[in-house]
């Protein structure tokens, strides 16, 4: 036997944020959960949301509880997910003493890794340095 079946009933106002979220929304998980809800408030059973999107109806349910009690913010991956900066960019010291090392030896960045493992004790891959470095001229230019 089934239980209840449950809707989110959304105001004009909401559905809008949401109509907006969902199109113009930088991740594509926060797109994903803003439609769940509109085509909860269009009357689809969570079972046709977990099927249309491939995921369990308990993943559906968990972001309509969490709507309801946040908003659409809590709509958004919340911070903490995914793997820590092995050099976080916010770290002036560690990226002007890697900006001084790339500076010494610029044309062999393999290098360059080895010294950062050996100050900092961590393992980089020249990829990863690349992107920091990248990351930092783009913050430069704001």
């Amino acid at each position: 036997m089934r239980g209840q079946k449950r809707f989110v009933s959304l105001t004009a106002d909401e559905q809008e944020t949401l109509k907006e979220g969902w199109k113009n929304g930088k991740k594509a998980a926060f797109r994903q959960r803003c439609h769940y809800l509109l085509l909860s408030n269009q009357g689809k059973e969570i079972l046709e949301i977990s099927e249309l999107y491939e995921v369990s109806r308990q993943v559906v349910t968990g972001w309509f509880n969490r709507y309801e009690k946040e908003g659409i913010t809590g709509l958004q991956t919340s911070k903490g997910q995914g793997r820590p900066a092995i050099i976080r960019i916010d770290n002036e010291a560690e990226v002007k003493k890697v900006e001084e090392l790339v500076e010494k030896s610029p044309q062999n960045l393999k290098v360059v890794v080895g010294q950062i493992e050996e100050l900092f004790g961590r393992k980089i891959s020249v990829k990863t340095l690349q992107r920091l470095l990248k990351k930092k001229v783009a913050l430069e230019a704001i």
